[in-house]
């Protein structure tokens, strides 16, 4: 028997200028958010990593995770996904048990090798070496997550006699996930043994689960969490009305940044009917219907829900989200 969906709910906390909100005010509104869907039985939180963006794109994920890990008892913290290159792996090892602790067992790390040049310039950090340091930092939480004594001699960190205490909570240690797009970063899952983080569709998750087999391993195991945009309203035109300035500014930003890294790739356009097609829009038995159709199709262990776009009205995201709860949730559930 398949074992039932998880929902999780995604916030990077972006605060373009157009919102004409203040950040206090803004975070407050946040946490209101997060602290709704704990009430409401969703499984997970997920917070994403960029740096040095004009809307205040979240850049230190771990002290926000720390802070919801004090604001929340039950659900899970998660990262989608963490910067790896970007950390000293010590320092993150640290962090990430120290909220393990704290959250009793609920952190969870997607990790991700970042392709944005601006960050791996302005923290001092060479993006070729990314792929390199990435595995360097997995092997290093591992061994410093044990709580035992340890020496390591790699490529890009070296260090002797260190032991990180304490221990996370968790056992062995928290999750990790592996996020990416290209067939061969969603491979490279397969390879490191870890789950899967997506926000693309059904070929890249197909794509896992072969990989996997391949390798000898049952992907049932492992998670595989894919996001979409969802947003409910009275019907599919009064949601693109509430969510097109939003969806918009989303898509050429990342747009922008992923044809800077990978020229000649197209991953993300500025283009309503494409962001429309994609995106899970109009009343509750609308957007129930989707997401069904979604999660026949692709099958995830749990799908996160993106509402709070950047520069939507975060009544218009809270009013969506109660819908979804009262109006779509259930019957997705039974």
């Amino acid at each position: 028997m398949t074992a039932p969906i998880k929902f999780g709910y995604m916030l990077d906390f972006r605060n373009p200028e157009f919102s004409n909100l203040d950040f206090a005010t803004f975070y407050a509104e946040m946490f209101r958010q997060i602290e709704f869907i704990e009430r409401a039985g969703f499984h997970s939180i997920w917070v994403t990593e960029h740096h040095f963006v004009d809307d205040g794109y979240l850049g230190p994920v771990m002290p926000m995770l720390a802070a919801i890990a004090a604001r929340t008892t039950r659900l899970t913290l998660g990262t989608y996904v963490l910067l790896a290159p970007l950390y000293h792996p010590l320092r993150l090892a640290e962090d990430a048990a120290m909220i393990d602790v704290l959250s009793r067992g609920r952190l969870r790390l997607g990790i991700g090798m970042g392709y944005r040049d601006e960050e791996f310039d302005a923290l001092g950090v060479s993006k070729k070496t990314r792929y390199s340091r990435t595995l360097e930092t997995i092997e290093i939480l591992k061994r410093a997550w044990s709580g035992e004594t340890f020496s390591f001699a790699g490529k890009h960190f070296n260090f002797h006699d260190v032991r990180v205490i304490p221990r996370p909570f968790s056992k062995p240690y928290p999750e990790l996930l592996w996020g990416g797009m290209t067939t061969k970063a969603i491979e490279r899952a397969a390879e490191l043994d870890l789950g899967f983080a997506c926000n693309l569709g059904r070929h890249q998750i197909e794509i896992y689960r072969k990989a996997m087999r391949e390798r000898g391993k049952d992907p049932s195991k492992y998670s595989l969490v894919n996001s979409r945009i969802v947003y409910v309203a009275d019907n599919e035109q009064k949601a693109w009305n509430d969510i097109e300035a939003a969806a918009m500014y989303q898509a050429s930003l990342y747009g922008k940044w992923l044809g800077a890294a990978n020229p000649g790739q197209n991953w993300i356009l500025p283009d309503a009917k494409q962001i429309q097609a994609g995106a899970i829009l109009g009343n509750p038995e609308t957007v129930r219907a989707k997401l069904a159709e979604v999660l026949e199709a692709a099958s995830p262990t749990e799908l996160i829900i993106n509402m709070q776009l950047p520069g939507l009205a975060p009544s218009k995201a809270m009013r969506s989200l109660e819908r979804f709860t009262n109006e779509v949730l259930p019957k997705l559930r039974s």
